[in-house]
């Protein structure tokens, strides 16, 4: 019973990822590019505090890198809000996308 509630806790992450990911890259508005960006900051967050915490105490190196990958959103929000050309914009997107790519790569494999 509690496997087949994490295949669905999985599989929902998935798709809010995928989703949030296509979103975040094809989407044409300022505006729900900029919530898109938010939204997928926030949740490359999430998923680094759920694989975190989702590792034995002991499993320093792999919380380490999880909370790396979080790191990463918090970059991405660092350089959206000090940058203000459309470059910087870009690369706040490639960071948060990377954080939640990697955050569930490592929730998932590792």
């Amino acid at each position: 019973m509690a496997l087949g509630l994490l295949l669905v806790l999985f599989m929902v992450m998935s798709i809010i990822s995928v989703m949030g990911l296509v979103l975040l890259f094809l989407l044409k508005g300022k505006k729900g590019q900029k919530a898109v960006f938010y939204f997928m900051a926030v949740w490359g967050m999430v998923i680094a505090w759920m694989t975190a915490n989702s590792y034995p105490t002991n499993y320093i190196k792999e919380q380490l890198m999880a909370w790396g990958f979080g790191a990463l959103a918090v970059i991405a929000l660092l350089v959206q809000i000090c940058g203000k050309s459309e470059r910087a914009f870009l690369t706040a997107k490639v960071l948060a996308a990377a954080s939640v790519v990697l955050g569930m790569v490592a929730l998932f494999v590792v």
